[in-house]
C-alpha cells in the first residue's frame, strides 16, 4: 500500500485514479519538480564520484608523452619473444616454436614435467608466465593511478622480470644456450621496471574535470554537506549558480549572434 504524497493518507488498491480520493491534489505530477532536482542531483553527485577516476585513467593510460612512451614499452617485449631466445644443439627456440610445441606435446605434460623438476619444462613455464603478466601489466595500466596502482606496478613488474630471468637460469641448467632474443627480453623487462620506478616517484599529471551538481562545483557542495549546511541553503546557493550560469550562456549566445551579424555586414 501507498500513501498521498500531500496528506499521508493511506492509499487502497482501489484508490486507482491519479487524483487523491482524500485531498483531490493529482498525485503523479504532486511536487514534480522537486522530485526531477532530487534525482538530476543523485545522477550529478555519482558522476561527480566516478568521474576522477575517469581522469586518472586517462592520465595514467595515455594523458601525457610519458604514459604513452610507457604503453609502448610495455608492450615491446612481446616483440622480442618473436625473436631466437634459446638454442639446443637440435633447435633454436621462439614464441612460434615454442607455440608449436606446446600443440604437440600438450601443456598438461609440460606442468607435469615442470613439477616434476624437468630444468626446461620448468623454463618454458616459466617464459608463459612472464609473456601472460606483461598482458596483466598492460591491462592494469590505467588503475596505475589507483590507491593501490604505485604497489601494484611494482609487484607486477617484480614478478615479470623475475619469472623471465628464472627461466633464463633454469634453461642454462638444462644444457641450453640463451640467444639474443632472450637478452633483449630481459633487458625490455628490466627497463619497464625502472621506468615504472621513475613514474611513480616522479608522478604523472592527472587534469580533473571540474564537477558540477546543481550549479555547484562539486568540491563546494560536497563541503557545505560535511559542514552540516541546510538543505534551503545548498538549494539558494544552486538557484544563484544556475543563474549565473544561464546568464553567462546568453551573454555568449548574444555575443556570437553580433559576431555573426558583424561578419555577414562586412561580405555584404
Amino acid at each position: 500500500m501507498a500513501n498521498c504524497p500531500k496528506c499521508g493518507k493511506k492509499l487502497r488498491l482501489y484508490h486507482w485514479r491519479p487524483e487523491c480520493p482524500f485531498c483531490g491534489v493529482n498525485m503523479v505530477y504532486y511536487n514534480s519538480n522537486d522530485r526531477m532536482l532530487a534525482e538530476t542531483e543523485v545522477a550529478e553527485i555519482e558522476h561527480a564520484h566516478s568521474q576522477p577516476r575517469i581522469d586518472r585513467a586517462k592520465a595514467a593510460f595515455f594523458g601525457s608523452s610519458p604514459a604513452i612512451a610507457r604503453i609502448v614499452l610495455s608492450a615491446l617485449p612481446i616483440g622480442a619473444l618473436f625473436l631466437p631466445l634459446g638454442g639446443t644443439a637440435s633447435a633454436a627456440y621462439n614464441a612460434i616454436r615454442i607455440y608449436q610445441y606446446i600443440s604437440d606435446a600438450g601443456f598438461d605434460s609440460i606442468l607435469d614435467g615442470a613439477f616434476s623438476g624437468n630444468a626446461a619444462a620448468l623454463s618454458l613455464l616459466l617464459l608463459l608466465f612472464s609473456a601472460v603478466l606483461i598482458l596483466v601489466c598492460l591491462i592494469c595500466l590505467p588503475m596505475s593511478l589507483g590507491r593501490h596502482g604505485k604497489a601494484r606496478n611494482l609487484i607486477l613488474n617484480l614478478l615479470l622480470f623475475g619469472s623471465a630471468a628464472a627461466s633464463a637460469v633454469a634453461f642454462v641448467v638444462y644444457g641450453g644456450r640463451l640467444m639474443i632474443g632472450a637478452f633483449v627480453y630481459l633487458f625490455l623487462l628490466l627497463a619497464i621496471l625502472v621506468y615504472n620506478l621513475v613514474l611513480a616517484k616522479k608522478g604523472l599529471k592527472i587534469k580533473y574535470t571540474v564537477c558540477y551538481i546543481g550549479g555547484l562545483p562539486s568540491e563546494e557542495y560536497f563541503k557545505m554537506m560535511e559542514d552540516g549546511v541546510s538543505e534551503l541553503e545548498i538549494r539558494k546557493k544552486m538557484v544563484e549558480a544556475l543563474t549565473v550560469m544561464q546568464n553567462e550562456a546568453r551573454a555568449k549566445e548574444a555575443r556570437e549572434e553580433a559576431e555573426a551579424l558583424q561578419k555577414r555586414a562586412e561580405h555584404k
